[in-house]
């Protein structure tokens, strides 16, 4: 199975934020813990949403075969 990266965008300062929270793919951003949830931006210090029209999500090439969801 493959992972995806959950990247938001940072509106301060329009840098690409990874946010460390890998997934199995971009219809869990419609889910209530995705939906309500923020990280802290490393570029201007704020909490960001991480809702799925801020967020992007991009295969994770690094894991490969070895990541497994949580299920």
């Amino acid at each position: 199975m493959a992972a995806f990266r959950i990247l938001i965008r940072c509106p301060v300062t329009g840098d690409v934020i990874d946010t460390g929270i890998r997934t199995s793919g971009r219809e869990v951003l419609n889910t209530d813990i995705y939906r309500e949830g923020k990280v802290r931006c490393g570029f201007c210090g704020q909490l960001h949403s991480l809702q799925a029209a801020f967020a992007d999500v991009v295969q994770d090439q690094t894991l490969g075969d070895s990541w497994r969801p949580n299920a």
